[in-house]
């Protein structure tokens, strides 16, 4: 497996669009969230000299909040997901690796390790980002733990591994990258409009086990949050153990389903 990942390093470590693409979702998570830091500091109202909000980007508050705000941005790792997907079908690459002797099985796993690997990436730039809005940027205050809160860290990987799996399947089946993308934007508008329409208007509650809702779930708006009492909070805490086992059975599926069109497709 390693040296089938040297061969998919060569094919990207000169790729422009790759290192361009991968720059800007690295550098939008910290930036964005000095946007939203910004703007909760400076353009709220303030109770007694601090914000409505609170401490949002102290700890140990700032694991969910940043967690939940580069959760914003991951159309942005989609799109690179999409690109490096697409190509192998645009340039052939696919065919030429099955011809050196790989098997399909192979080639479908290295690309599977790309979202892995991309995940757990931005995974520690969401890390390295609460750390320094964490201490940096905010006192840390009197015995506090600072670990408290983490798990919104790893909420966060499988809310980014979801979406980079669903912008792959998209991906695998549509084999263009203008159309993956237009298809991967128009499904998340879908689903977002029947999820807010079936919850709000029909009052059903099962739309929250959709694909991207699921997973959108998973980490509380800290914002939100904030003002909830504590019967909502927990009954937010009581349903997080049904998000992830339903979010990691869509995780299952999109694996089966990208494999099962691999092997099948016509080269």
């Amino acid at each position: 497996m390693v040296r089938l990942l040297r061969i998919e390093w060569m094919k990207v470590k000169n790729y422009r669009t790759f290192w361009i693409l991968l720059a800007i979702c690295i550098i939008s998570l910290p930036s964005f969230n000095y946007v939203i830091y910004d703007m909760t500091d400076n353009s709220f109202p303030k109770v007694q000299g601090k914000s409505i909000f609170g401490s949002p980007f102290a700890f140990p508050n700032v694991w969910q909040t940043v967690s939940w705000n580069s959760s914003l941005l991951l159309l942005i790792p989609a799109v690179l997901i999409i690109t490096l997907t697409t190509n192998e079908f645009t340039y052939k690459t696919h065919r030429q690796n099955i011809i050196d002797g790989w098997s399909r099985s192979q080639f479908i796993n290295v690309k599977l390790i790309e979202v892995l690997l991309l995940s757990f990436l931005l995974t520690l730039v969401v890390i390295i980002t609460g750390l320094i809005f964490g201490y940096l940027l905010n006192p840390v205050p009197p015995n506090t733990n600072i670990f408290t809160n983490t798990n919104a860290i790893g909420y966060f990987f499988i809310e980014m591994l979801s979406y980079s799996m669903i912008a792959f399947v998209l991906a695998m089946f549509i084999k263009r990258a203008g159309l993956a993308m237009g298809a991967f934007f128009i499904y998340l508008i879908i689903e977002q409009f029947i999820v807010a329409l079936l919850r709000e208007k029909y009052k059903l509650k099962f739309v929250n086990y959709f694909p991207e809702e699921v997973t959108d779930m998973l980490i509380l708006n800290p914002y939100v949050g904030r003002f909830m009492n504590k019967d909502r909070l927990a009954m937010y805490q009581n349903h997080v153990p049904a998000y992830l086992i339903v979010s990691f059975i869509y995780l299952f599926i999109y694996s089966i389903i990208s494999s099962w069109r691999f092997r099948k497709k016509d080269l």
